[in-house]
């Protein structure tokens, strides 16, 4: 019998931008952090209420077989957040995982 693993991780980030005055002033910052997650391999929506000035509220997740590999994308998702031009108001990590069997 083979056993496999899963590992899920996820990321849940309260995102300000204290300088837009406009949904328009938030929404390409927010792209391009949105489109350099994605380009990491990272699945990325935006969650919360989608109408705030300046408040953004993004969800990431990522799955992998292997628990240093999810590790190390969740740490990935990390650093370009915080090196993005938001403040993070909170940042929640959640990593969970599934044991198989196979026959």
């Amino acid at each position: 019998m083979n056993d496999v693993r899963v590992f899920r991780g996820h990321l849940v980030a309260d995102l300000v931008l204290p300088h837009a005055r406009s949904l328009k002033d938030r929404r390409k910052p927010l792209q391009a952090l949105v489109q350099r997650l994605r380009n990491q391999g990272l699945a990325v929506a935006q969650v919360g209420p989608p109408d705030l000035i300046q408040r953004a509220y993004l969800a990431i997740a990522a799955v992998s077989g292997d628990e240093g590999q999810l590790q190390a994308l969740l740490d990935g998702a990390e650093r370009i957040i915080f090196a993005s031009g938001f403040e993070v108001a909170d940042l929640r990590r959640d990593v969970t995982s599934d044991h198989f069997r196979t026959p």
